[in-house]
């Protein structure tokens, strides 16, 4: 079996003032690149995406580029666009920085709006006729909708680059499936790490793990035990990511508040300026209540993260 890939959609960090802060995004960065953990660039979620203006969507590639290609598998992750014109544009940028794949939403669910079948399906020949890169697809719940498992196929079977499928927004085994059964060709198909064993054993390539941001190397020894068939060990690490997760949906619905409140705890790279607006950092009770609930986990990597941090 080919070695399973690891992504994460990473945050993006900013300085006090608010600026994207190139130093603290290169260290966050070579935090993944150190765990052989492939990025995802920019995200609208953990990433903040939808705050970014185009120089610096293009800055956060080209220091994506900059740190992990060749090392780790180096994505951009586009904001999700309402039309193909904006998700071409957007494409152009990463494609121009060199990243190594397009990781591609569908039309985004403003005021209710759902695609139909048919249209999701143009919005991917409109893009696709023009962007001759590689792609990734990737629905995901927070657009407000998911496609159909025979959309997705259908997509990937008539364009050829289209090399995977990221199904990070798709909870349980059954969507995974049904897209199985409807390819008509063989491609990368990642998934979340709930349930992940599952998956593993009907063929997925990888996985998407938000907690890479917090605990890349915990995140590294699950899939590594798993690949060395230690799956009583990986299973151990497994519930320590999910007593984790269990922490950090408090603070839902976006991930970027929970890690930059990682970051800045811990004092990691990208803490320091925090979110931005329109997000807020929670307050300092949070924190604290945060930083308290995370350390009594005992996680080997977060232990060490607080002795370096002087939590301890």
């Amino acid at each position: 079996m080919p070695a399973l890939t690891i992504t994460a959609r990473t945050a993006t960090p900013f300085t006090v003032s608010g600026e994207l802060d190139e130093d603290a995004l290169r260290g966050h960065l070579q935090r993944m690149v150190d765990s052989g953990i492939g990025v995802l660039l920019a995200s609208c979620g953990s990433g903040e995406g939808g705050s970014l203006n185009r120089h610096e969507l293009r800055r956060v590639y080209e220091i994506g580029v900059e740190v992990c290609k060749g090392r780790v598998l180096v994505a951009s992750n586009q904001p999700e666009q309402f039309t193909a014109a904006g998700s071409i544009e957007q494409a152009r940028l990463a494609v121009d920085a060199g990243v190594d794949l397009l990781n591609i939403y569908g039309p985004f669910g403003l005021h209710g709006y759902r695609p139909t079948d048919a249209e999701y399906l143009r919005y991917f020949d409109r893009i696709l006729t023009e962007v001759r890169y590689p792609v990734s697809l990737c629905p995901h719940a927070s657009l407000g909708y998911s496609p159909k498992p025979w959309v997705l196929a259908a997509i990937a079977d008539k364009y050829p680059q289209v090399s995977a499928i990221i199904l990070s927004g798709i909870t349980g085994d059954g969507f995974y499936v049904e897209l199985r059964d409807a390819l008509r060709r063989e491609l990368d198909v990642y998934v979340r790490y709930d349930g992940a064993f599952n998956a593993f054993a009907m063929g997925a390539q990888g996985l998407d793990v938000q907690e890479a941001n917090f605990v890349p190397r915990t995140v590294r020894r699950y899939v590594d035990l798993y690949e060395a068939g230690q799956t009583a060990q990986a299973a151990e690490v497994y519930a320590d990511l999910k007593r984790l997760t269990k922490i950090n949906e408090q603070w839902k619905p976006s991930s970027a508040r929970w890690i930059k409140m990682a970051l800045r705890a811990f004092g990691l790279p990208g803490g320091e300026g925090g979110l931005r607006e329109p997000y807020l950092m929670p307050a300092d009770s949070e924190l604290e209540r945060f930083v308290s609930e995370v350390c009594a986990l005992q996680i080997d990597e977060i232990t060490d993260l607080a002795r370096h941090a002087g939590l301890t």
